[in-house]
């Protein structure tokens, strides 16, 4: 989490939270609350941002993914992600492509 760039291209399995899956992230890419193990709904704790298929369109595997849904995720690294937050300030998160996922 610390270091995402160091470990691009590593596969990973993660449980998290979907914490963002709408129009502003798009069709294909959703924020989540990610920890190393299954925990209780409220206790993942690293922001993280993830990608499906061609991260456009394409992302069949994402269909049944809502908010709120609690995942185990199959992924690899792609490094690091900044973006603007919504509230007017800018982070840098852990950004994933997705694999395999499934609701838990």
């Amino acid at each position: 989490m610390k270091q995402p760039d160091s470990h691009i291209d590593e596969n990973v399995i993660l449980y998290g939270l979907v914490t963002q899956f709408d129009s502003a992230t798009g069709p294909c890419t959703f924020r989540a609350e990610l920890s190393h193990a299954q925990v209780g709904k409220y206790d993942y704790e690293h922001n993280s941002m993830f990608t499906a298929g061609d991260g456009l369109a394409d992302c069949d595997a994402l269909d049944d993914i809502v908010a709120e849904d609690i995942v185990q995720i199959t992924a690899t690294v792609t490094g690091s992600l900044s973006y603007d937050t919504r509230i007017g300030g800018s982070t840098t998160v852990p950004k994933f492509q997705v694999v395999k996922i499934k609701r838990l």
